[in-house]
């Protein structure tokens, strides 16, 4: 598989399993395919992935969703600068039917909103 069609994989997952409403909270833009160990900063080899930026409440910055060698995926989030991320949190061995609860836990919800 190459790129593209890893990251279109990933995205249609997220897409598929996600509700729309939490989907678009995370204000999701820039969705970009990325090789195999292209971005740096991550702490791990993977075979390609989805970057994607978002304005959440808890994180303003980009996603990073890598396919691991061992077939699941790593949830990153952080800021990349020329290929280098800046890593603020890492979600390792999430399985795809739980994407968009992990990138929703890591950049949107709110144990408790203020009243």
């Amino acid at each position: 598989m190459n790129a593209t069609q890893i990251a279109q994989t990933i995205i249609n997952q997220i897409r598929t399993l996600t509700p729309g409403p939490v989907f678009w909270s995370w204000g999701p833009s820039a969705f970009r395919a990325v090789r195999e160990n292209q971005i740096q900063g991550i702490n791990e080899n993977y075979l390609g992935g989805l970057l994607f930026y978002v304005r959440g409440m808890k994180h303003k910055g980009h996603v990073f969703v890598s396919l691991a060698l061992n077939d699941t995926y790593t949830v990153s989030i952080g800021n990349v600068v020329k290929g280098q991320m800046k890593l603020k949190k890492q979600v390792n061995e999430v399985y795809f039917d739980q994407l968009g609860e992990i990138i929703d836990e890591l950049i949107e919800r709110q144990d408790a909103y203020a009243s």
